[in-house]
């Protein structure tokens, strides 16, 4: 068994590639967040005119600091995607992070990830399994769950709650004591098949070697290019 190495030191690249299909918007995280601020203002104030500049700043100051946390976790990817799709609209978020554990054979990895959700909490994740992927085996959780929004991230007064559907893959680096849990997520939960038809592509085009062919002309590549090879579909494996 390969010997893990050290984990990357801060400020390092990540050895991470990745594709997106076409119709996601990255967030730059590493960009002045004063122009994603405004553009945060222009969207919101366009989607809620009765809304105060006051409660037009608050949602603006509640995105930006829910996403300091997450690059404090570990976030190293961040998009919405409000697809043209077959049926209709889908829309969504999809998240990438960097995540320290244990050290030891990477294919163990899901495993261990799946026997720890079902000690946390066995009702809320109903479906997961793992699946062979071209960049190693993952763990995938497929759920529906309930969450809170407080109205200050949309310049509302009044709290509210949504129903979402997530899937998430976790994968070990293959090399170092890391590990990488991409996330999709979504309201529109009419449009399974086609949620989890875009989470399988996106998990698929997830490498931890530097990519050695051109990118397809249908993909978005933010960071670099993985294979478009879908591995096994998780419609196959969820029903």
């Amino acid at each position: 068994m390969r010997p893990d190495l050290p984990a990357s030191a801060p400020g390092e690249p990540i050895p991470l590639w990745y594709v997106l299909p076409d119709g996601f918007h990255p967030v730059d995280l590493a960009a002045d967040p004063q122009p994603r601020m405004e553009e945060s203002f222009d969207r919101l104030s366009a989607a809620h005119p009765s809304a105060t500049t006051d409660q037009l700043v608050a949602g603006v100051l509640s995105f930006e600091s829910a996403l300091g946390r997450m690059v404090a976790d570990g976030l190293v990817h961040f998009s919405s995607l409000p697809c043209a799709r077959r049926t209709g609209l889908l829309t969504g978020l999809c998240q990438i992070f960097v995540v320290d554990r244990v050290p030891g054979d990477p294919n163990l990895y899901p495993r261990q990830v799946l026997k720890a959700q079902r000690t946390d909490d066995a009702a809320s994740a109903p479906h997961r399994a793992i699946v062979p992927l071209p960049c190693g085996p993952a763990a995938v959780t497929v759920c529906d769950r309930v969450v809170p929004v407080p109205g200050a991230c949309f310049g509302v007064a009044a709290d509210g709650a949504t129903e979402v559907r997530s899937v998430t893959f976790d994968i070990a680096f293959p090399g170092a004591p890391e590990a990488a849990a991409l996330t999709l997520t979504t309201e529109a939960l009419e449009y399974e098949e086609e949620f989890l038809e875009i989470a399988t592509l996106v998990a698929a085009g997830i490498s931890f070697t530097p990519p050695t062919d051109a990118p397809s002309p249908d993909l978005d590549v933010s960071v670099a290019t993985g294979g478009p090879n879908a591995g096994e579909d998780i419609r196959s494996v969820f029903g």
